[in-house]
């Protein structure tokens, strides 16, 4: 039985790349964890938690092409505690098999970059209208508003082109059919 978990935390080590035996690879890294409390106006690391992380297949490979030591990030996955023993000692680790995996926004900024590589995607047609900047969280067919409040000069986007098979998933009034069709 696993736990799954999601951690933040940062990477106490670069990625690693290892291949597997089957021809996969997996990135390995560790991750450290402090709990911080605010204690009269003034915050105070308290306990760190350690954890080995291990990203497997394509993950790993957006792993190792994306992250560095010192990196804030978010992992989710299977935690798994495990004992240990060498010659020399014994001990007890946390292992994370991660399932998800990017960076923390809280103090900094990323740019994501689609791998072209990835599965089949789809993309709505473009209208002329659709490829010049707007508010993109305007309703269809509103003026959207400055941070002034005053009216916008940027165009109403148009509302997006949905594909008729994906149309046939929800019903009317916008309830999902008895069941998912895969």
């Amino acid at each position: 039985m696993s736990d799954v978990i999601t951690v933040v935390g940062n990477l106490t080590s670069p990625p690693e790349r290892r291949e597997l035996p089957g021809g996969g690879i997996v990135a390995k890294f560790g991750l450290a964890s402090t709990e911080r409390k605010l204690e009269n106006g003034t915050w105070v690391d308290k306990h760190t938690s350690y954890y080995n992380v291990s990203v497997f297949r394509k993950l790993g490979e957006h792993a190792l092409a994306s992250l560095q030591r010192g990196q804030r990030v978010i992992v989710t996955g299977k935690l798994r505690i495990r004992d240990w023993e060498n010659s020399e000692r014994r001990g007890t680790s946390a292992d994370l098999d991660a399932t998800a995996l990017g960076p923390d926004l809280m103090f900094g900024v990323a740019t994501f970059v689609k791998d072209a590589t990835g599965g089949a995607t789809y993309e709505a047609p473009q209208s002329p209208a659709a490829s010049t900047p707007a508010d993109a969280w305007a309703a269809p067919g509103t003026t959207p508003q400055s941070f002034d409040g005053a009216p916008s000069t940027a165009p109403v986007a148009e509302p997006a082109v949905v594909p008729d098979d994906a149309r046939q998933l929800v019903a009317v009034g916008g309830v999902p059919d008895d069941e998912t069709p895969f």
